[in-house]
């Protein structure tokens, strides 16, 4: 949410912001201007300690509004709250958390945010229907699109490509696909349709990015059966710094997922200019648009046969990029800020010049404050 968070200093710089943020993350915010507090209280997340201290921490503040950029709002909550609900994934994925009671628990602090929160906020009409479906309800929720990071751009320089392709072990031409190991986002059908690929593209590695922790072990195993192993990579997590590099030096980009709530990294290769070949499945097409080439991810033949087209069509991977580049114009944290205040104001009234407001970037809480404006 940091950017988000950025995006809020920068339109609305004449209020006063707290920034409430974890306890090791006082670096993730750069402040924009004098009128920015910054706290970073060691606090565990969802503990009965964050739920006494955070409420202690915006009365000492005055705070006029809570903005919590997830569901876990304070039970006893001094001031009004807008709660974000990014998506119901452990709802509607529970093998996503196999923990009964821990889902449980996020049933339960959805539930409360519903009903407790002036407003609640969700990443896509996709999302707002799923909330509205698993969690049984009817009030109003306010889409607002995020948007992917502004770092992530074409990197052209050809030494910034091999030493970051060298870095992680990548020779030749490449898929690329970047997600942490869970079922939903359908590492093995990826594999499986790369297989499709490779077989007609000899030329043709597949790099796998981001923490799979135990799932690598299970992946590797399927490429050794599949006798794709040798042209497989995989990174392990990737420096931020990298990521556009590896995005930008990517043939294609795959995003097999069967689940999301929203899909940021079809924005970031697109912003890359990368063509995108993606799933029709949950939010996917409500953000790529008509800028991917969308294939059937259960059946690896379908999406294998839409990875080579991309892979290999001139003239269709130029359009692509085209249309991907206008795509992501969609999407920007500067709307989503205005529409962001949009909502404030509406909670406690339209803010007057000079007003303090605060913001945090706490994973659980963010919160807003004013002596009398909007926050």
């Amino acid at each position: 949410m940091h950017c988000l968070t950025e995006a809020l200093l920068a339109v609305a710089p004449e209020h006063e912001y707290l920034l409430i943020l974890p306890a090791d993350g006082a670096d993730l915010v750069t402040p924009n201007g004098p009128r920015v507090t910054k706290i970073a209280p060691d606090l565990k997340y969802y503990s009965l300690r964050e739920q006494v201290e955070i409420p202690r921490i915006l009365r000492r503040h005055r705070a006029d509004l809570l903005h919590s950029p997830h569901f876990n709002l304070p039970l006893i909550c001094p001031c009004p709250c807008v709660a974000t609900i990014h998506d119901v994934i452990y709802l509607a994925c529970p093998e996503d958390l196999p923990s009964r009671v821990g889902r449980l628990y996020y049933r339960a602090m959805m539930h409360r945010a519903i009903r407790a929160a002036g407003a609640v906020i969700t990443d896509s009409d996709f999302s707002r229907a799923e909330i509205r479906q698993f969690l049984k309800t009817d009030r109003e929720i306010q889409v607002i699109h995020p948007a992917a990071d502004a770092h992530f751009a074409p990197i052209t320089d050809s030494g910034t490509l091999r030493a970051v392709k060298a870095r992680y072990g990548i020779t030749g031409e490449y898929v690329l696909y970047t997600g942490i190991f869970k079922p939903r986002k359908n590492h093995a059908g990826l594999l499986q349709a790369f297989q499709q690929l490779a077989e007609r593209c000899q030329d043709a590695n597949l790099v796998i990015a981001g923490p799979l922790n135990e799932g690598e072990r299970d992946l590797r195993r399927l490429a050794e059966q599949l006798k794709i192993s040798d042209r497989v990579v995989f990174t392990g997590f990737v420096n931020d710094s990298d990521l556009a590099a590896l995005y930008s030096g990517a043939r294609v980009y795959a995003c097999p997922s069967l689940y999301e709530g929203f899909g940021f990294t079809i924005l970031e290769a697109m912003a890359c200019a990368v063509p995108v070949v993606c799933s029709a499945e949950a939010s996917l097409p409500e953000i790529a648009g008509d800028a991917a080439l969308y294939a059937d991810a259960r059946h690896p033949s379908q999406f294998g046969a839409a990875l080579y087209r991309a892979f290999t069509d001139i003239e269709l991977r130029r359009s692509m990029v085209i249309k991907g580049e206008a795509n992501v114009q969609r999407f920007n944290w500067r709307s989503t800020a205005l529409q962001t205040l949009e909502v404030y104001q509406r909670i406690i009234g339209t803010p007057h010049a000079g007003s303090s407001v605060s913001y945090s970037e706490h994973p659980a809480l963010a919160s807003s404050r004013d002596s009398g404006g909007v926050g």
